[in-house]
C-alpha cells in the first residue's frame, strides 16, 4: 500500500513539473495605447502583450476595431513583423514585413511605436484597394 502511495505522489509530482515546465505565454495588460491612422487618433484602454519565446503580440482594441502588432524580439534591432488595422478611420488593412507597405519600429523602456504605410481597404469605397499611413504606440 505505500508503495502505491508513493508511486501516486511521484507521478502527481512529476505531471506538476512538466507542466511548470512547459512555455506558456507571459501576458501584461498596458493601461492604454494609440493608433493613428491618416492622422487620426484613436485611443484604446483595452491592450493585452502576450509573449511566446521570441514573439511579441500587441492586441489593441477588439475584432471590431483596433490593431494588432506582432514583433520579433531576436533581432537588433527588434522588428515589427507585421500591423493589422481593423476598422479605424474608415480603414482595413495590413502591413507584414515582406508582403507589402513598410514599417519601421523604435522601443524604449517598454513603449513601442511603430510608423509606416499599410495596404488594405477604405469602408466607403471596399472595392478598391487603399493604402493609409500608420503609428501605434503602446506600452508592453
Amino acid at each position: 500500500m505505500r508503495n502505491r502511495i508513493a508511486s501516486a505522489a511521484a507521478a502527481a509530482l512529476a505531471v506538476a513539473c512538466l507542466g511548470a515546465c512547459t512555455p506558456r505565454p507571459q501576458t501584461q495588460a498596458s493601461d492604454t495605447a494609440t493608433v493613428t491612422v491618416d492622422g487620426h487618433d484613436t485611443k484604446f484602454q483595452i491592450v493585452n502583450c502576450t509573449q511566446v519565446e521570441w514573439i511579441r503580440t500587441i492586441t489593441i482594441g477588439s475584432d471590431v476595431a483596433g490593431a494588432k502588432v506582432v514583433v520579433d524580439d531576436r533581432k537588433e534591432p527588434m522588428t515589427a513583423e507585421s500591423v493589422r488595422i481593423q476598422n479605424l478611420s474608415g480603414f482595413t488593412g495590413m502591413y507584414s514585413q515582406g508582403g507589402g507597405g513598410d514599417a519601421t519600429m523604435t522601443h524604449n523602456n517598454g513603449r513601442f511605436t511603430i510608423t509606416g504605410t499599410a495596404n488594405g481597404y477604405r469602408v466607403d469605397k471596399p472595392t478598391e484597394p487603399a493604402s493609409a499611413t500608420f503609428k501605434v504606440i503602446a506600452e508592453c
